[in-house]
């Protein structure tokens, strides 16, 4: 949404959802043990951030690159944060609206969406019709503001460089492991669709090519052979996880429910891939493993709040995501040490 990627555009996190007591977070923790320990928020309030989600870990995993709304303001930037914690640092222009950042594998830079070039911004005025995501009966939204590009910076957000420029909504981005492609989502076709770049932004190819329906939130495989979405094939907004090879053939969809299945992301083994999911109902997201070969599925948080946007450090031994558990019941990053259950070994 990160839509979160952004669900969806990158669904990042705008739900409204139930009040729970602090006895209810001890037992969820509990019920996590074997796949989570070492539970700790990364992100609160107190650091100037209304909210904060979707964050990705370094390439080392010693730093973490996120978006977060600011104090007084309405839309999100793109921070980074030590993993050990910290003060966050905005990397971003501060302008328009940010979303889905990402590090390149060699820790020298990052890409990241931003609509700071919409006229908008200076003339209140001008209005262009965008379209969006929203779920019938949902409380949450996200608009594909036409001016959202892809833009490539150092890691301290110098250097900011337009990779896309195609009138249209480019995000959703992510680097391949070798670092050499991208892969995104546009509806520069007119239709929400997957696309992959060179790093540099040349050599645009489209992956998928359907119609009337959304498909985003792309993350390359780790042997970059392949590439797992989102799509809201079989009912409209209600999406279904997919993968696809990196040309646009093979694809497989990966869950049918009456849910809403959304931000998938690979496990570095290549073979499971976490997911954020509505089978609870949609009060309260959760997120789930699966492996895509086997097809089994195991739940990895408990918790009677939001979690979801799930991914890994690069060695697989830790998992990150957003979670509304804290004491503030917010919208924050959390990262745990993470085990992989014998199950989808």
């Amino acid at each position: 949404m990160t839509a979160t990627r952004k669900s969806q555009a990158p669904l990042v996190v705008a739900l409204a959802l139930v009040a729970v007591s602090a006895t209810v977070d001890v037992r969820a923790n509990e019920a996590e043990a074997p796949i989570l320990t070492n539970i700790r928020q990364l992100t609160n309030s107190e650091m100037g951030l209304v909210k904060a989600g979707e964050a990705y870990f370094s390439p080392d995993a010693k730093a973490v690159i996120f978006q977060a709304v600011p104090t007084g303001d309405e839309h999100y930037q793109i921070y980074t944060i030590p993993t050990s914690g910290g003060t966050p640092k905005m990397v971003s222009t501060g302008k328009g609206a940010c979303t889905c950042a990402y590090y390149h594998p060699s820790n020298k830079s990052i890409i990241f969406a931003s609509s700071h070039t919409d006229p908008r911004i200076e003339d209140p005025s001008f209005e262009v019709p965008i379209p969006g995501y929203k779920r019938e009966g949902g409380t949450y939204s996200w608009d594909f503001n036409p001016y959202m590009d892809i833009y490539r910076a150092n890691v301290d957000g110098s250097g900011l460089t337009p990779l896309t420029s195609t009138l249209g909504y480019d995000a959703e981005g992510a680097f391949s492991r070798d670092g050499s492609m991208i892969a995104f989502a546009s509806n520069r076709d007119g239709h929400m669709n997957l696309y992959t770049m060179k790093a540099d932004g040349s050599d645009v190819r489209q992956v998928t090519k359907t119609k009337d329906c959304y498909n985003g939130g792309p993350f390359i495989s780790p042997e970059g052979k392949r590439i797992i979405f989102r799509a809201d094939r079989q009912k409209k907004d209600y999406l279904q996880i997919y993968v696809v090879n990196i040309d646009g053939t093979g694809e497989k969809q990966l869950t049918s429910n009456d849910a809403v299945n959304w931000a998938p992301y690979w496990h570095p083994n290549g073979k499971v891939i976490a997911f954020t999911t509505s089978l609870q109902g949609h009060h309260n997201y959760e997120v789930y493993l699966m492996n895509i070969e086997t097809g089994k599925l195991m739940r990895a948080t408990n918790s009677a709040r939001f979690d979801g946007l799930p991914v890994f450090s690069n060695d697989g031994r830790k998992m990150m995501w957003t979670s509304q558990r804290g004491p503030e019941g917010k919208s924050h990053v959390f990262v745990a040490d993470f085990r992989m259950p014998k199950e989808l070994e």
